[in-house]
This record gives structure tokens, C-alpha cells and sequence, in this order.
């Protein structure tokens, strides 16, 4: 009797022993179909921007999605990774994030040829500009400086800057001698080109405050970054000239990409390049006609345009820019008719 109780409780021993090792193994099996790979994605942009509401996380969701389960994407609004913009190349470059959100004019020399972007006159729209970079990343024109540990996954443009200031210009004449921001060397050039004095190393987010203390006078911007960041509260004077655009870059650690499996790069491919340049471009070409719509219905502003005259001032002391950039830009003029045709053809 004994003995049979003895074996009983044997049975039943090595039946729970079984039973755990299956739970075991069950809750180990089901870890490892659970498991996916995890992005970091940091961005200096604040949470409610249209551009990181309507464009970056529309474009994770979108690669998650494609990526069946098997990747999720970590997005870091407004520097919460890492605060300087500047730095946010380096952070994919060594791995800190995994993807960055990159303004070019904050790190100089990375892709000087992506600052035919910032050239007066260089594109009429997000949209065709942003088809126009990416055609250019696709066709090695664009390689970059020190851009090996990265991999391009968008290449795109902001709409056309255009001059606004705290008091009214419309001639060449007025705009001698005041202080304007600009966001990158090629900016900056314009700005000295047309006789006023340029002022760098201002981030966008500092622009409205810049203005209101009368550290500057003027800034060069497209809609979409004077209303965002409180610029147009400040300054009310625009003047509507092309004086070209920023150039922007999503980019992503090439170490990390090329870790992943391949199906879980498909889903980023699938969704970079001239998809990501489609969606950048439509997004930001829609708020800019939305925010100048609104803004136009403000009694307090002003907008102004050049006489046939005076436009022909600008467009002679702008092109000295654009001569300049070809001169000092290695294949200057064969990058510029590449870029200009593509401009076309996307523009089309």
C-alpha cells in the first residue's frame, strides 16, 4: 500500500516536472515569436508638427505595418534623445539612435552638394524638390562627406523661403544692411549677396525669440517653419521671392540596417526613397498653402512683390550665388543640370 502511494506520488511528481518544463518552453517559444527588432528614431521636432504628426510617424506606422509584426519603431520627438539638431547626424553615424531626422544646414559639409537645395530659384515645391534629391542620392550625385556609416532613406526639400522681416522691404535698397537668418552657407550667401548681413548658427526653434530681442531683422523661411515656430507672430512682412529651400535628410546607422533580416528590410525599402520623397512633398506643399492661406487673412500683414525692375536687381545679384556655387563645387555644373533637369521632370 505504501508503496503504491510512494509511486503515485512519483507519477504525479514527474507529471508536474513535465508539465512546468512544457510551460517552460511554451512561454520561451512564444518570447521568441514575439521578439522583434526595436528602432530608435530621434527627431529634434515637437510631438504636434505636422511634419513629425503627419509625415515621419505616418511613414514608421506605414513600415511597421509592412514589416508584419516583426519590427517596431521608437519615435523621440522633440530632442528627447539627444537634444542639439546638430548632433543628430553623429547620433546614427555611432549608433546612439538608430534613425535620425537631419536639418543639412545644421551640419555643414555632410552633403555640400544637397545645398544646390538652398541656390534662389532651385525648386518651386517640396514635392518636385524632394523627387529631385532623391533621384540625386539614387544616381550618386549626392554622396556625401563622411556619409558611410549611413544609409539614405529619404532626401527631401522644404517648400521655397521666402524674406520675412519685422519691417516692410520690396526693393533691394531696403533690404542694405539688415540682419537676416539663414540656415545654411548657401543661405547665407544669398543673404550677402543681396546686401544685407548674414546671421548663422540661429536654430529654427530660436528664430521668433532672435526677432523679438532685435538680434536680427529679418529671416529667410518657408510657411511651414514661420508658423510652427512662432515666427510669423514676431515678424509680418513678407516679401514672396524664391530664395530657395532647405535640404533634409532621413538617415538611418547602415551597421543596424544591415543587421536586420531581410524582410524586415523590405519593409524599409519599401517605403524609402521616392515613396517617402511622395509623401514628404505632398504633406508639406499641402500645410504650406494651408498656413499662407490663414495667414493671408490677417489685416496686420503685409505681402509684397517685386516690380518687373526690381526683380531684375535681385536676379542679377542672386545669380552671382548660384555662379559661385558651380565654381566651388566639385562637378558643380555637371550636379546643377542634373538636379535642374530632374527638378523639371518631377515638376511635370
Amino acid at each position: 500500500m505504501f508503496n503504491n502511494r510512494k509511486s503515485v506520488r512519483s507519477a504525479v511528481g514527474r507529471g508536474l516536472l513535465g508539465c512546468a518544463a512544457a510551460l517552460a518552453l511554451s512561454f520561451v517559444t512564444g518570447q521568441a515569436a514575439q521578439a522583434k527588432d526595436s528602432l530608435r528614431f530621434t527627431t529634434s521636432l515637437p510631438a504636434p508638427s505636422f511634419i513629425y504628426a503627419d509625415i515621419l510617424s505616418v511613414w514608421a506606422q506605414r513600415v511597421i505595418d509592412d514589416s508584419n509584426g516583426s519590427l517596431d519603431i521608437q519615435m523621440f520627438p522633440a530632442g528627447t534623445l539627444g537634444r542639439d539638431p546638430a548632433a543628430h547626424l553623429d547620433m546614427a553615424r555611432d549608433g546612439i539612435a538608430d534613425i535620425s531626422y537631419i536639418v543639412l544646414g545644421y551640419t555643414p559639409g555632410a552633403v555640400n552638394e544637397a545645398t544646390i537645395i538652398e541656390l534662389p530659384g532651385s525648386t518651386p515645391s517640396a514635392t518636385a524638390g524632394s523627387l529631385a534629391a532623391t533621384k540625386m542620392v539614387e544616381e550618386g550625385f549626392w554622396p556625401g562627406q563622411g556619409m558611410e556609416n549611413v544609409k539614405v532613406l529619404g532626401a527631401f526639400s522644404t517648400a521655397p523661403a521666402i524674406l520675412t522681416t519685422v519691417d516692410k522691404v520690396d526693393t533691394l535698397a531696403g533690404v542694405s544692411g539688415k540682419k537676416l537668418r539663414g540656415a545654411g552657407p548657401t543661405l547665407l550667401a544669398t543673404i550677402n549677396a543681396i546686401g544685407a548681413t548674414p546671421v548663422g548658427g540661429i536654430t529654427s526653434p530660436q528664430i521668433a525669440e532672435s526677432l523679438s530681442r532685435g538680434l536680427i531683422d529679418g529671416t529667410i523661411n518657408e510657411w511651414v517653419a514661420l508658423t510652427i515656430f512662432g515666427v510669423a507672430e514676431t515678424a509680418k512682412n513678407h516679401l514672396d521671392i524664391n530664395l530657395g529651400a532647405s535640404p533634409i535628410m532621413v538617415v538611418m546607422n547602415k551597421d543596424k540596417y544591415d543587421s536586420l533580416p531581410e524582410d524586415t528590410r523590405a519593409a524599409i525599402d519599401k517605403n524609402s526613397g521616392e515613396p517617402f520623397a511622395r509623401l514628404w512633398g505632398e504633406q508639406f506643399d499641402a500645410s504650406i498653402e494651408k498656413f499662407r492661406s490663414a495667414a493671408m487673412k490677417d489685416d496686420t500683414r503685409s505681402f509684397s512683390t517685386l516690380s518687373d525692375e526690381e526683380q531684375a536687381l535681385w536676379d542679377a545679384k542672386l545669380q552671382t550665388v548660384i555662379d559661385a556655387w558651380i565654381a566651388e563645387t566639385p562637378n558643380g555644373q555637371v550636379v546643377y543640370d542634373a538636379f535642374t533637369a530632374a527638378v523639371s521632370e518631377a515638376a511635370e
